[in-house]
């Protein structure tokens, strides 16, 4: 996957998967593994840290003759999850209207897309990393990656600022001309 997980994100799917149903480390590795392939070094950690935040609580159930530590989802742990799920929606659909939509370029309407090979192209990652190790490369493609979100993140905004100062001019000359006729 080409995206990377933040923290918040992978406490959200952990907390959706046990939310299910109550269920132990090695499971819940597994049906997180299948959704963003995680190792199980990586999911103990995040399962302990919810544990210690009261997300979730954890007790030991007789299995084959060896315990096993099964977790359940808190009350905490629940009302954290809901939230986790009202911020994706909004997240997902900003990420969905600009993979979804033409910006205008000005008042004409006339559309130009915003062409996101390009902007990768220009950043040149090939001849930064041809003559670098792997790990070099994975660091540079992800600080790469972060200045290309945070440009499309300004690029949005700046859309939404000037499309929102349009439509307040428009609500304001509306309101004007009302004025001037109850007069």
């Amino acid at each position: 996957m080409i995206f990377t997980v933040n923290a918040s994100l992978l406490d959200a799917i952990v907390l959706s998967v046990v939310a299910e149903n109550d269920t132990y480390g090695y499971k819940i590795t597994q049906e997180v593994n299948n959704i963003i392939g995680i190792s199980e070094s990586t999911l103990y950690p995040v399962l302990r840290r919810l544990q210690k935040d009261n997300n979730l609580e954890a007790y030991d159930m007789e299995y084959l003759g060896r315990n096993r530590r099964y977790y359940r989802i808190t009350n905490k742990g629940r009302i954290l999850l809901s939230l986790y799920k009202e911020e994706w929606e909004l997240y997902k659909e900003k990420i969905d209207k600009v993979f979804d939509k033409d910006f205008t370029k000005d008042a004409k309407s006339e559309k130009k897309s915003v062409n996101i090979g390009e902007i990768i192209d220009n950043l040149k990652i090939g001849e930064k990393i041809e003559n670098l190790k792997i790990d070099e490369k994975i660091e540079l493609l992800k600080t790469e990656g972060l200045k290309l979100g945070k440009k499309l993140d300004d690029f949005i905004t700046s859309k939404t600022q000037k499309s929102d100062t349009k439509s307040k001019k428009t609500d304001r000359s509306t309101d004007d001309e009302e004025n001037k006729s109850d007069e």
